[in-house]
């Protein structure tokens, strides 16, 4: 068969339309390999940031810093939001129990501070919160701070009753000892010797009575006195007979009397002619 020029145009045609078919499917597999690594390669960076936003969660979890729940959120963040729903919902939980760590260990701060049955009360209302697993060690740090201050009011309230117990024994002991002190008779009084013998009521004594003096009815020496009796202190009195036997004469004139025959022994006037 003999090639005409029409069939040589029409080989090259069917040629150039292969090569040019080839060159199509050479460029779209290359296209399609390219998107390809593309597609893997952006992939593996989203992985990447799940990763790092499932290990921000995790670290978060542990309660250690409070920081590390900025760090979680910040890297769910960067996450598309169907993996974000579940991240954030162990993240919150672990603000939220922040919240709780806080209030407590402000409440515990305060009671420390006090150390009253009331800010105890609340305080322990508190880290009692702290229910989830997490809280663990930091409410066994709460705990062991609000015992401490429990310990030392209760050792405070020990000390106070026992003194305020002291206080009332005294009082009671100090309150017997008066009553039995009003009820005792004292020995003074009843008339009883503290020694065993009969009680000394104290005795008469009664002064030594001047002695009398009977001056002579003239002249002469003064009669001495006699000796004044035991009960009276003068003989004339207990026989009846008066001061001199001059029931007219005072006692001031027996004195006066007296005296001048002290004086004059020689001759005193009579008890009579001194009136």
């Amino acid at each position: 068969m003999k090639f005409t020029k029409k069939h040589w145009i029409i080989a090259a045609i069917t040629c150039l339309t292969l090569a040019g078919g080839s060159a199509v499917l050479v460029a779209n597999h290359q296209a399609q390999v390219q998107a390809d690594k593309i597609a893997q390669e952006e992939k593996a960076a989203y992985d990447k940031l799940i990763k790092a936003a499932q290990e921000a969660t995790e670290k978060a979890e542990t309660f250690k810093a409070e920081a590390d729940v900025k760090t979680a959120q910040d890297a769910i963040k960067k996450l598309k939001e169907k993996n974000q729903k579940d991240l954030n919902s162990r993240i919150e939980k672990v603000r939220k129990n922040w919240d709780l760590y806080h209030q407590a260990d402000k409440s515990v701060s305060a009671a420390e501070k006090a150390k009253t049955d009331q800010t105890i009360k609340t305080a322990q209302d508190a880290v009692n919160t702290l229910k989830d697993a997490m809280t663990k060690s930091k409410k066994a740090d709460l705990q062991k701070r609000l015992d401490k201050v429990k310990a030392e009011i209760k050792s405070k309230k020990d000390k106070e009753q026992a003194r305020a117990k002291a206080q009332t024994e005294q009082a009671q002991s100090e309150a017997a000892v008066q009553t039995s002190d009003n009820t005792q008779v004292p020995a003074s009084q009843a008339g009883v010797s503290t020694t065993g013998t009969t009680p000394d009521y104290g005795s008469y004594s009664q002064a030594a009575a001047t002695p009398s003096y009977t001056a002579p009815a003239s002249g002469g020496g003064a009669v001495v006195p006699t000796q004044p009796s035991p009960s009276t202190g003068n003989p004339a009195y207990n026989s009846g007979a008066g001061l001199n036997a001059n029931s007219n004469m005072s006692i001031a004139e027996g004195d006066k009397l007296i005296e001048e025959a002290n004086t004059n022994p020689g001759g005193a006037p009579s008890a009579d002619s001194g009136r």
